[in-house]
């Protein structure tokens, strides 16, 4: 049986992803993990024409398209007595159109961009002008006033960057805010901040408290010339994303220094990332984080032989090497397991990139493993 030596050649099996060997100068700051309750986007829209298009328009068998177009000829006392008045016409199409409020807010008079999609049959809006559209809160409720108002006007030159969908386009600064939109991020003297998915956790919670008490026991000096007192529990991990952190009383009525200070603390001490294999089958790709391990194990590869990962194959092979045969038949490994026991999940990548196994191979490999429980992570996909 011909021996394949194990090489440190991954290609396109693996995209390693080592968030919890961070170089011993980086730093990892409050604002990298986690944002302000409250600061977020907002969503914006309306339904509108577009109009100037090349032929390319929804066309007269399109209703909606030319009701709206019947409506606006009156309303500009220009109106439509037949249908036959339009007939033909594909100069026009009838689009959703989208605006996103940042999610630091925004003031009255600022222009944002709009997105516009086409709803009905038009094969592309390229060349287009959107006629002014009113936008309202996409959560628009009939029954409640408060979403009734209009928010915005859109309208503008449509440019549309993607060939591939001439039917979605955006306008740059399309949009101008009729009112203010700010968010408010302090409560009952307090700040809380949501970690982000991926540090989601009580350790990181944990450790972003730490680090603010840490950060935060020594503050600037107060305005009568004494040491200003924070309390040791200035910040509380309140569950497994959120974290709670207590304004100062001197600092109550301008906050945004003291909220800065929080946002760019750094954490001394990381948690260590949970051991984690991630899959993604559109791009045939595997990652993964934290320290994860496979225990003793043989597979099996149709056409390309038998991978031994954690002990050896044959008197004299070494752990994680790969053998292969053709056609490919079945090792007796050797029963003595090397010191630590597990293996790490990088061998396991290494022996399958030795005998050129095909991304559908490994990530089947890896769905075995965690299902017969000789993986030691938390699979997930994406």
């Amino acid at each position: 049986m011909k021996r394949v030596r194990q090489r440190a050649r991954v290609g396109w099996i693996v995209g390693w992803t080592l968030a919890a060997t961070l170089p011993a100068t980086a730093e990892v700051r409050v604002q990298d993990i986690a944002r302000l309750q409250g600061q977020r986007t907002n969503k914006l829209m309306g339904y509108g024409l577009v109009v100037g298009l090349a032929g390319t328009g929804d066309g007269e068998k399109y209703a909606p398209t030319m009701r709206a177009l019947m409506k606006l000829h009156q309303r500009y006392h220009a109106p439509i007595l037949t249908e036959a008045d339009i007939k033909g016409n594909r100069s026009v199409a009838i689009v959703a159109v989208e605006a996103t409020i940042p999610e630091h807010g925004a003031r009255e008079g600022q222009a944002i961009d709009v997105v516009v999609s086409a709803v009905g049959t038009a094969k592309s809006l390229r060349g287009g002008q959107l006629l002014t559209t009113p936008l309202q809160y996409a959560m628009f409720d009939p029954q409640d006033p408060a979403t009734q108002g209009i928010l915005a006007l859109a309208g503008g030159q449509v440019l549309t960057p993607d060939e591939s969908t001439p039917t979605r386009g955006i306008i740059r600064q399309g949009a101008t805010l009729e009112e203010d939109f700010l968010y408010h991020f302090v409560q009952d003297g307090c700040i809380t901040l949501v970690l982000d998915d991926a540090h989601a956790g009580w350790p990181w919670t944990h450790m972003v408290a730490r680090a603010l008490n840490h950060e935060l026991s020594a503050p600037p000096v107060a305005a009568g010339g004494g040491p200003a007192v924070v309390s040791a529990d200035t910040a509380l991990a309140l569950g497994p994303r959120n974290v709670l952190v207590r304004i100062p009383e001197y600092e109550l009525e301008q906050p945004a220094g003291f909220i800065s200070r929080v946002l760019q603390t750094p954490l001394f001490v990381l948690p260590e990332q949970p051991a984690r294999v991630t899959i993604n089958r559109t791009t045939r790709s595997v990652s993964f984080t934290g320290t994860v391990t496979v225990s003793p194990t043989v597979l099996q590869l149709p056409g390309l032989g038998t991978v031994v990962i954690g002990r050896s194959a044959a008197p004299g092979a070494q752990p994680g090497e790969a053998t292969a045969s053709t056609p490919p038949t079945a090792t007796t490994p050797n029963a003595a397991v090397p010191a630590g026991g597990a293996a790490e999940f990088s061998e396991l990548l290494n022996a399958l990139s030795a005998v050129k196994a095909t991304p559908e191979q490994l990530i089947n490999a890896i769905e075995h493993l965690h299902k017969t429980g000789s993986l030691h992570a938390q699979l997930q996909y994406e």
